[in-house]
């Protein structure tokens, strides 16, 4: 748990900041020696926020989890369940902030459904501010690849980091037009401890340097001087990857507004392109049941 606290205290993040301020007290708390292991606990148990199956039905879809009763971490190994129902819908959740084992999970349930030929096609049911940098340009590549219909049901946000994970899905649906989605572009902020060290706790950090590490820790050390540059540089690096991803996945002109960082309703984004459509959840599932089904016949037709 604790390698995971230490990983969030030194990553840089492709979030909504309104988000990332709400975590400032955890953190705080966390600083002050009290407990936070809450915030790597299993989440609770509501539809669609764990891995599962979908399947057609009379009224339209119904959801099943073989492992709805258990908090292994290998609850997406059904997918490689040889058994499962003919015509599947996989279920991939991406939910609250996208830590990087969150991406790494990702990558390997789209892996295991891959090789499902009883899965048809992926719907991701996305709520998400973002999350680290590092792992999402791996996940997001792994949904633009991979080689099944996949739809992206948005309920409610999909911002930073899950707005370039949907933009390599193949098909983009907002539940509600007050869904938020957009702000594509990079952020860091930086706090620094050492006087609260210092006046609370007594402690005082001193650095030292070997005479040609002139380079260590410089992004630091320049903005300790007042000089932002070192971390601006990086900062667009990644955001210019970020962009260009959205331009390859979605055809976005790179002199778009939505390249600003924004945040727009579902009604700004579909103008925007930034999905394709506003409708319901289950117009969501049989969209990626019926393109499912689509591709299934075209494979069928290839191989006579």
């Amino acid at each position: 748990m604790y390698n995971r606290i230490l990983e969030l205290l030194d990553s840089k993040w492709l979030i909504h900041r309104d988000t990332a301020l709400a975590y400032l007290p955890l953190l705080m708390a966390y600083l002050g020696g009290q407990n936070v292991a809450i915030l790597f606990e299993k989440e609770k148990q509501v539809r669609f926020s764990r891995p599962a199956i979908l399947n057609k039905s009379l009224t339209g879809f119904s959801e099943t989890n073989p492992k709805a009763n258990e908090w292994g971490d290998d609850d997406d190994d059904f997918f490689s369940d040889p058994e499962l129902p003919d015509h599947s819908v996989a279920l991939i959740p991406i939910q609250g902030p996208v830590f990087s084992w969150k991406s790494l999970d990702i990558v390997n349930q789209l892996n295991r459904c891959a090789e499902n030929d009883r899965v048809i096609s992926v719907l991701f049911a996305v709520n998400s501010p973002g999350g680290q940098v590092f792992m999402t340009d791996i996940a997001a590549n792994a949904i633009k690849n991979f080689p099944k219909p996949t739809v992206g049901m948005v309920m409610n946000m999909a911002a930073s980091a899950a707005m370039w994970m949907i933009s390599g899905m193949k098909y983009r649906i907002a539940t509600s037009p007050m869904d938020q989605i957009g702000s594509i572009g990079v952020y860091t902020s930086f706090t620094d401890m050492e006087s609260m060290l210092k006046e609370k706790l007594g402690i005082t950090i001193t650095d030292i340097y070997a005479t040609l590490s002139t380079r260590k820790n410089e992004m630091i050390r320049a903005l300790r001087e007042g000089n932002q540059d070192p971390i601006i540089k990086d900062l667009d690096f990644v955001n210019e990857i970020f962009h260009q991803a959205i331009r390859d996945n979605m055809g976005i002109d790179a002199t778009s507004e939505v390249f600003t960082g924004a945040i727009y309703n579902a009604t700004e984004a579909l103008k925007h392109g930034l999905i394709d459509e506003i409708n319901t959840m289950d117009f969501a599932f049989m969209k990626a049941y019926e393109d499912g089904l689509i591709h299934r016949m075209n494979q069928l037709i290839k191989t006579i």
